[in-house]
């Protein structure tokens, strides 16, 4: 009787291991190997989406006391998801998307025009955007380091330019 006692504790100690090491791979490597089949999770918006029939022209920032526009801090949250589907943009209407050394930043771009759809920094990075009329910019900033993509429209097709400090 001691010895199928002492086999049954073996087993459920050995069940129970088994278990506990089947439930930490589950929850540990299924992200990993989830993002290795189907991609990182999207770049979410740290703007409000507002549909282009809406949408108002963007009025320029009120200038600060030095004559420059303020910055704006941007706080990550996750959005409200539309009850409604989003539209599809135009097709004259290109997404691009910029990687930099403190996170990522998409932008949709006109002819004439760009606009800021996410900024999405690296882990230990903060965002802060500014924009203005025929301008803006984001840096992604860890301690002394920063990352930044400038983006101008003014009288010509937005031009991008990615610095690294």
């Amino acid at each position: 009787m001691g010895a199928v006692r002492r086999a049954m504790t073996y087993v459920a100690a050995w069940g129970g291991a088994t278990s506990l090491a089947v439930m930490l791979v589950w929850f540990g490597a299924r992200p990993v190997l989830h993002n290795a089949v189907f991609g990182p999770p999207p770049a979410r918006s740290v703007v409000d989406h507002v549909p282009a029939s809406a949408a108002a022209p963007p009025s320029p920032s009120p200038p600060g006391p030095t004559g420059r526009a303020t910055p704006k801090r941007t706080v990550r949250r996750t959005p409200a998801r539309p009850s409604s589907p989003r539209p599809t943009p135009s097709p004259h209407t290109d997404t691009r998307s910029y990687t930099l050394a403190g996170g990522q930043v998409v932008l949709s771009m006109t002819a004439t025009a760009a606009r800021l759809v996410s900024a999405t920094p690296a882990a230990g990075h903060e965002v802060r955007t500014w924009h203005a009329a025929g301008w803006l910019r984001v840096d992604f900033t860890e301690g002394a380091h920063t990352s930044s993509l400038f983006c101008t429209w003014n009288g010509h097709a937005p031009a991008v330019q990615v610095q690294d400090q």
